[in-house]
């Protein structure tokens, strides 16, 4: 998680600059990574898991998955807060990694793709495990 801290640091160094509620935006933005991250492993996990255990029998109810999904959410939250803003993480990394120098631009740009790239690792996977398309490209699937 260095490369991750690394940014988280610098993003918040990015919003003290600009006294831009810097703890509320490092919260909000570490939880969702970590949520995309999640996801990206439990999206495979369960697809897998219904497949082999419940031969596909298993289905979700959108409510319950809605209300887990911000469940989880706001757990994550609590709990970055908790680590990073209280514990005081997010100054003992901006100190650690204040002689390290990155673009403003490169800076943003893979903020805007680690989230997503989290996000589309976790379906790609679970296409390639259960078969599907991606890209007009059909999949057989390692579980079919």
């Amino acid at each position: 998680m260095g490369l991750l801290n690394f940014l988280f640091a610098k993003l918040f160094t990015e919003h003290q600059k600009k006294n831009d509620s810097p703890e509320f935006s490092i919260t909000l933005y570490i939880s969702i990574v970590y949520l995309f991250i999640l996801f990206s492993l439990y999206l495979p996990l369960s697809v897998t898991i219904n497949k082999k255990l419940f031969e596909n029998e298993l289905h979700y109810d959108k409510a319950y998955v809605i209300t887990g999904i911000f469940l989880t959410f706001g757990i994550l939250t609590f709990l970055t807060y908790m680590k990073y803003i209280k514990d005081k993480l997010i100054y003992r990394l901006t100190k650690k990694y204040q002689t390290k120098k990155i673009s403003r631009l490169l800076l943003y740009v893979l903020i805007a793709i680690i989230p997503l790239t989290f996000l589309l690792v976790g379906a790609t996977i679970t296409v390639l495990l259960t078969g599907g398309t991606i890209l007009n490209m059909e999949f057989e699937g390692v579980l079919n």
